[in-house]
């Protein structure tokens, strides 16, 4: 407004400068020329133009407003000629052409009508005909000019203001003015654009106090700080935070100028406010990614640069709490690797944490592997285990992301937790999937650079030498065990041919198949030979492998290195010689063991085939070993095999083999025997050779016999195995007969073997297809002479009703361990029953039931016992075992612990066959025994042999002596019975009562001789 006034003003001062062109439209000639010559004498100024047509007159003026006019005024006369008054022109002018340039209208006098019509239709003035009205002309014509110019100025200046308010209304840019009261900033002005921008009203902003009351508190007092610098340089530029309307922190970049009043005194302050929150979050985005690879690149734990990153993003949003888990595949769980703000204790509750579905927002978005955002933990079904954690560390929102490697396998979460209920903007979520990815980034480079340093350690660590060449090949990288193993340091095999370790031992095929693998598999593993630097040749196991990476260009395989990794196999060889040696030779005593001898056996057989020849082979046992063992300990057992190995060696021929085939059991082949007597004089021989004692290391000296059996071929055997076979069966066969003597075998030998094998074979199946029974002999009461009890007999009974003898199937059983499966089925089956004979009316009958040697040493006998008695529900009292004596004599101590034990169940024992064993009475008075037994051997010869007889009277008093019962077996006549009955016998067993029988035939007898109830 200013300016249009300077400018109305300069115009108003240029009277005698050239006017203005005006264009007038007349009536007449006459008219025009009456004005020309007035303006002519007294306006020279104005250039007049002249036209009595209207028509004429619009085309010398421009059609629209865009064209430039070539006169400053029109002077029009209403009357016009051509069927066109002014005031139609004027219409012509200002509404369709749109000119806004300065119009005068000249109408009659009295014509008011018609001079508010054309001022309606937009003149500037009007003059009326009247006498002199020419002298007013030039002063109307400067007055509408100078109003055109005012109109158009005030247009300009109003259509400057809309273009500002608009300009404004678009700007990034929030203006503002600060006046000075006294020292004191107040603001006086906001732009409107305050409330698009940052959500308050103008009326709001210029509350006092309210830009410091919403400045970021963490920022308040440096803001404050600065505020000096805009007195001091007249300018202050600087960025801080600042609350928005709606809640969210934005960064403010504030450019404040200090203007001056005349006196040069502070007068007031404008300024801009930008909002610069992205450009300042990708510059933070920017730092941060940058701090975290310098840790990277510094090496720096984990744990720090993931605490870097999450203290970043807090940063730029502290309203964010970010916690990092870190995705453990093995366990399924996450850890815990960065939450710099948030309580120790909520840390420790996700620590570890399971990943599931519904498992909180982190479990759930590692097992998805997709975003899962909770913005009210408080009332979502993911959070409600973990509720009085939250409430505890005051967190009401949670968004987690998970973070993936290259293959989108997933490798953690990156969680924003809130104080607050909040749903996150999508800026948010760009922002948090922003800082997962560089997470992602950064946790794959440190697993990537463990990965290496671990590669670097095991291939420096690794026993295993390693060298790495180029396709030349030219050794490139060598290991420290490579180093050792060959002797030649890295410096010396860098750039090198690895041929340079060459041991000569291979011929050039060798190689040429070593690459042909190379090159078809891509690998190759064998067994090489190569040289040390000092010259030794030496055994390697070597692989080979060819090494590809990825092609920049085109994605494909190419080859760039080939990988040997090999091991020093010269321990492993001599191991392998010496496991050789031990696979073939007995450690003890230097002979060889029975896998050697059955091959050189073997050997000697088909040689002796092929040649007509005889092979002796002789199986030495030494008699009565195990004595040597037991009382003077293995050691001195061991210092003997070697003495007698070493005497034997000596007196047998080179060509003849010796070997150990365990424990003290030997064996000797002979080749080329020309008579099968020659194989007796050996075996006598040897025999001899133990006579004299051996003078051990340790002092003792020691006699030792041994028993020989002697088999030979073709007369005795076909093959290497049969002939092992029937000299161990005459070797037995040797022992049987008295010991320290020698055995030819026999086919006799061959035959009861094979009778043994088939009966112990029978023997498995009987047991398990049931063909045992029991028959039950009774007991019969001395004094009474009614039936006190009876006992269990085994019997086998095979299908084909031909009953085995119990002396033909109990060794075999106590041989192979079946006795302990049938001594069960035995106890058992017995009290079965004893229990049964006592449901169906009979009184409680003592049950016997003989025990084996491997029963009684079993270590759950007791516990069998008691087991069978419960399930059967037989009174203990009425159950009796028998043993022997030399059942328990042999490890006495232990044997009355575990008679104690059974005595304790309540039931009764006795010794069977006593008088056959041998019995220290020390001991058998400790013994809690119930009753002894006198074998039926001593009973047989009583009606004839004083012997027998004076041994039972003896068995007899002596029990009594002790407060012992005692029964004689095996009464087969009333001479012993009356020999008994006198000697005051206890209890009779025997034929002349009852023959053992199944309990069915025996139970109506027993009802008879029972004692009444």
């Amino acid at each position: 407004m200013h300016s249009a006034l300077v400018r109305f003003r300069m115009n108003g001062t240029e009277r005698n400068s050239p006017l203005s062109r005006v264009l007038y439209v007349g009536h007449s000639r006459s008219d025009i020329d009456l004005m020309r010559h007035h303006l002519a004498q007294h306006a020279p100024h104005l250039h007049l133009t002249a036209m009595t047509s209207a028509q004429d007159a619009l085309a010398l003026l421009p059609v629209n407003p865009d064209q430039t006019a070539d006169f400053d005024i029109v002077l029009v006369d209403y009357c016009l000629s051509g069927g066109m008054d002014g005031l139609e022109f004027i219409r012509l002018l200002r509404e369709e052409r749109k000119l806004d340039i300065p119009i005068v209208l000249i109408t009659r006098q009295g014509s008011e009508m018609i001079a508010a019509r054309a001022l309606h239709l937009g003149v500037e003035d009007y003059l009326s005909r009247h006498e002199g009205y020419l002298f007013e002309v030039p002063a109307t014509l400067e007055k509408a000019r100078w109003l055109s110019e005012l109109t158009r100025e005030r247009i300009n200046l109003k259509q400057t203001n809309l273009r500002l308010s608009h300009l404004l209304a678009a700007s990034p840019m929030v203006l503002y003015n600060l006046r000075f009261t006294g020292n004191v900033l107040q603001p006086v002005w906001v732009s409107e654009n305050i409330e698009r921008l940052i959500g308050y009203t103008p009326g709001e902003a210029l509350v006092p106090g309210w830009w410091l009351s919403h400045l970021y508190p963490d920022d308040r007092e440096q803001v404050l700080e600065r505020q000096p610098m805009l007195l001091n340089d007249g300018q202050l530029t600087h960025d801080y935070r600042f609350y928005h309307r709606d809640g969210r922190i934005i960064w403010i970049l504030d450019e404040l100028r200090l203007i001056r009043n005349a006196d040069g005194q502070p007068h007031e302050v404008v300024g801009t406010w930008l909002d610069i929150s992205e450009h300042k979050q990708a510059e933070l985005i920017r730092q941060a990614h940058q701090s975290a690879l310098n840790l990277i690149v510094a090496s720096q734990p984990l744990p720090v640069i993931l605490s870097d990153i999450a203290k970043h993003l807090e940063t730029i949003n502290p309203d964010m709490l970010v916690s990092i888990l870190l995705l453990d595949k093995q366990a399924k769980c996450l850890k815990l690797g960065a939450a710099p703000s948030l309580p120790d204790d909520f840390n420790a509750t996700v620590d570890q944490l399971a990943i599931g579905e519904g498992v909180g927002s982190c479990g759930t978005a590692a097992w998805r592997g997709e975003a899962v955002i909770v913005s009210d933990i408080d009332h979502h079904p993911y959070w409600q285990p973990y509720l009085e954690f939250t409430q505890k560390a005051d967190l009401h929102a949670c968004w987690s992301v998970p973070f993936k490697d290259e293959n989108e396998s997933v490798l953690g979460t990156f969680a924003i937790y809130h104080r607050t209920v909040r749903e996150p903007t999508f800026a948010d979520l760009v922002l948090v999937e922003e800082f997962a990815s560089f997470t992602a980034l950064a946790v794959q480079k440190v697993y990537a650079a463990e990965a290496l340093r671990l590669a670097a350690t095991v291939f420096e660590s690794i026993r295993e030498g390693i060298v790495v060449t180029d396709l030349e090949p030219r050794i490139v990288a060598v290991n420290r065990a490579y180093t050792e193993i060959t002797g030649y340091s890295a410096a010396q095999v860098v750039g090198k041919n690895p041929k340079i370790i060459r041991s000569g031992r291979h011929d050039k095929s060798f190689y040429q198949a070593m690459w042909s693998s190379l090159q078809e598999e891509g690998y190759w593993s064998g067994e090489i030979w190569n040289r040390r630097k000092n010259g030794e040749i030496y055994p390697q196991w070597l692989t080979i492998s060819a090494v590809s990476i990825s092609s920049a260009s085109n994605g494909r395989k190419e080859l760039c290195n080939y990988v040997g990794v090999f091991t020093d196999i010269s321990q492993i060889k001599q191991s392998e010689a010496q496991l050789a040696h031990l696979a073939h030779y007995d450690p003890l005593t230097g002979l060889p063991n029975r896998l050697l001898v059955q091959s050189r056996l073997h050997h000697a057989v088909e040689r002796a085939q092929r040649y007509n020849l005889r092979v002796a082979t002789l199986y030495i046992d030494l008699d009565r070993f195990k004595n040597v063992n037991d009382s003077l300990g293995h050691p001195i057992g061991d210092e003997l095999l070697i003495k007698l190995t070493e005497r034997l060696k000596n007196r047998l021929r080179e060509e003849d083999a010796l070997a150990r085939l365990g424990g003290d059991e030997f064996l000797l082949v002979m080749e080329d025997v020309k008579d099968p007597s020659e194989s007796a004089i050996v075996a006598q021989t040897l025999i001899d050779l133990l006579a004299t004692p051996f003078v051990l290391p340790s002092g003792h000296e020691i006699f030792i016999n041994a028993s020989i059996g002697i088999s030979l071929f073709p007369d005795d055997a076909s093959n290497a195995t049969e002939l092992i076979q029937h000299a161990d069966m005459a070797m037995y066969q040797a022992k049987k007969e008295g010991r320290n003597t020698y055995r030819y075998h026999t086919e006799a030998l061959s035959i009861a073997a094979n009778e043994r094998l088939i009966m112990e074979n029978r023997l498995r199946h009987a047991l398990a297809a049931g063909e045992f029974i029991l028959h039950y002999q009774p007991l019969i009461d001395a004094r009474a002479g009614h039936v006190i009890g009876v006992e269990a007999l085994a019997r086998w009974h095979p299908p084909d009703n031909t009953i085995v003898p119990p002396g033909k199937f109990i060794p075999i059983a106590e041989e192979t361990g079946l006795i302990v499966p049938l001594g069960e089925w035995v106890l058992r089956t017995a009290c079965e029953q004893g229990r049964a004979w006592i449901d169906t009316g009979l009184p409680p009958l003592v049950m016997a039931v003989n025990l084996s040697v491997r029963q009684f040493q079993s270590e759950n006998l007791v516990e069998l016992v008691q087991r069978i008695l419960e399930e059967t529900r037989l009174p203990a009292v009425c159950l009796e075992l028998e043993l022997t004596e030399s059942m328990f004599m042999e490890h006495a101590e232990r044997s009355i612990e575990t008679l104690n034990r059974l005595k304790a169940l309540g039931i009764q024992l006795a010794i069977d066959d006593f008088g056959t064993g041998y019995s220290s009475l020390t001991y058998l008075k400790r013994f809690p025994i119930d009753k002894l037994k006198i074998d039926q051997s001593f009973v047989r010869g009583l009606a004839h042999d004083p012997n027998d007889r004076e041994i039972a009277a003896t068995i007899i008093a002596m029990a009594r002596g002790l407060k012992l019962g005692v029964l004689a077996e095996g009464i087969e006549s009333e001479q012993q019975l009356d020999f008994l009955r006198q000697q005051g016998c206890d209890y009779y067993q025997g034929f002349l009562f009852h023959r053992p029988v199944p309990a069915i035939e025996l139970e109506a007898w027993l009802r008879e001789h029972s004692a009444p109830r």
